[in-house]
């Protein structure tokens, strides 16, 4: 006798029941295996076995750079946030600009950027830590935001435990160019599985760029603001230049020594030289542009001490890591603001090409004189706001108060 009807529909039951589990499985699976080839991707390229770290495929604003050094070149490994990173492409870059102006002064030079957005000391300090271990390099410098640094980390803007390249690479479009990423599929659908058949989509229906009108030579990182917005950025950004708020910048100032005390090990361990470079906000460099801000929110202008984030960090670093160098670059971009020169686009406060340019041109003979034993004349048709002289300190706030206040900052406090 055949099946009944009862029997039927449970065979069918249990054909259905047995085929959504296997799918289930199946999609398990695929979603544990997706994770999993990711992560090992991530690891293969944060950590190169091979000849070279392709940093475009991490997202960095540079090219594949070799481990170790070719014969005869000076290389020197640059960390830091969006400033380090450049809003400009690879070829407009600070670190682009000083390898240039080394090499027309007779030295081979390679400048790594390993900038990171959204980052500060805490990130700055890893990403020394693991990538300083695997490119070989004859010297490393750090760019220390004046304007967000020390307050982003103070007022815990950006996470502690935020891991290296952690950022960049889960950015889906990549900066430089605009190519779409399908490693770093938008986390929007609760499974990895369906986030990559997405971006597959994405990519093959829409093609494998973004299409940008970003004026060149700007990537997409720049990003202009709505006035109020950059209003607040400008008021954010003015607190380090604040005496009274020395104290309530503690945090910030600590994790600034922590650094310095790091390249300082680093140095001697690894027989590197070592340096902070100091990036002014515009608004230290620009009193028209702080006094307008002021008068237009409402606030004393005279609350804020252009000169105050400059001689707080190169006090800190001093008292904590006095063997590495720095180089405040706050004098040389107001000399050129004060000429009349644009080294910021208009409410964004990054550098632009003659910002990078600038600065460029300030770490090529820093680096020139102070680790090569470049003589002067060894750099020619360089900006002469280069010699500017330190901004004056007289009827600013005291250093050594607001030390007292944030400190203190022994080589092991």
């Amino acid at each position: 006798m055949g099946a009944g009807p009862k029997q039927r529909i449970g065979r069918l039951g249990k054909t259905c029941l047995l085929t959504l589990a296997t799918t289930l499985l199946l999609v398990g699976f695929g979603e544990v295996a997706s994770r999993l080839v990711v992560a090992l991707l991530d690891q293969v390229a944060l950590y190169p076995l091979g000849d070279s770290a392709d940093l475009t495929a991490l997202n960095y604003n540079d090219t594949p750079v070799p481990l170790v050094k070719t014969p005869g070149e000076f290389r020197l490994l640059t960390f830091g946030d969006s400033y380090v990173y450049g809003t400009v492409k690879t070829d407009a870059t600070f670190q682009s600009i000083a390898a240039g102006v080394l090499e027309q002064a007779g030295v081979k030079a390679r400048l790594v950027n390993f900038g990171e957005p959204g980052t500060s000391f805490f990130q700055y300090r890893k990403a020394l830590a693991h990538w300083t271990g695997r490119v070989e390099a004859d010297a490393v410098l750090v760019g220390m935001f004046l304007g967000n640094d020390c307050t982003e980390v103070a007022w815990n803007a950006v996470p502690d435990d935020q891991p290296v390249n952690g950022l960049l690479r889960d950015t889906y479009v990549e900066i430089t160019t605009n190519r779409k990423r399908f490693a770093a599929a938008p986390r929007i659908h609760g499974s990895r599985l369906l986030d990559y058949a997405a971006a597959a989509v994405d990519i093959e229906t829409t093609g494998e760029y973004v299409i940008s009108t970003i004026p060149e030579p700007f990537n997409s990182l720049y990003s202009p603001m709505p006035e109020k917005k950059y209003q607040e950025q400008i008021l954010f950004q003015a607190a380090a230049g604040e005496g009274g708020r020395c104290g309530e910048l503690s945090r910030g100032w600590k994790a600034l020594a922590d650094l310095g005390r790091d390249l300082s090990r680093l140095g001697r361990e690894r027989g590197v030289q070592t340096a902070v470079v100091l990036e002014p906000a515009e608004a230290a460099i620009n009193p028209g542009l702080w006094r307008e801000t002021a008068e237009r929110v409402g606030v004393d202008p005279k609350r804020f001490d252009p000169s105050l984030p400059g001689r707080m960090a190169r006090a800190v670093l001093a008292a904590a890591a006095p063997d590495v160098a720095v180089l405040d670059l706050t004098p040389v971009m107001a000399c050129a603001a004060a000429r009349g020169d644009s080294l910021y686009p208009a409410r964004e406060i990054h550098w632009n090409a003659a910002g990078n340019r600038l600065a460029g041109q300030a770490i090529a003979r820093f680096a020139g004189q102070t680790w090569l034993g470049q003589a002067a004349d060894a750099f020619v048709g360089l900006d002469p706001c280069l010699d500017a002289a330190p901004l004056p300190e007289d009827s600013g706030a005291d250093v050594v108060a607001c030390l007292g206040a944030a400190g203190p900052f022994g080589p092991g406090q």
